[in-house]
């Protein structure tokens, strides 16, 4: 059994005629401020799943130290 390997050559993408602007602090801080919000999203969505199952632990470790 062979395997037919095809040779590619990697090219690099042309570069840009057009010079960016850099960008402007407004712009800078909207993106920061949808990282962030991005990221307290995803923690939340975390922890509304972990908090539930730990609180359940916790009891069931409570209530089996306390001995009925």
């Amino acid at each position: 059994m062979t395997a037919e390997v095809l040779d590619v050559a990697a090219t690099e993408a042309p570069a840009s005629t057009t010079a960016r602007e850099p960008a402007s602090f407004d712009e800078r801080w909207a993106a920061w401020q949808a990282k962030g919000a991005a990221h307290d999203r995803a923690v939340r969505r975390k922890m509304a799943v972990a908090a539930p199952v730990l609180i359940a632990i916790a009891a069931l470790l409570i209530y089996a130290s306390a001995g009925r």
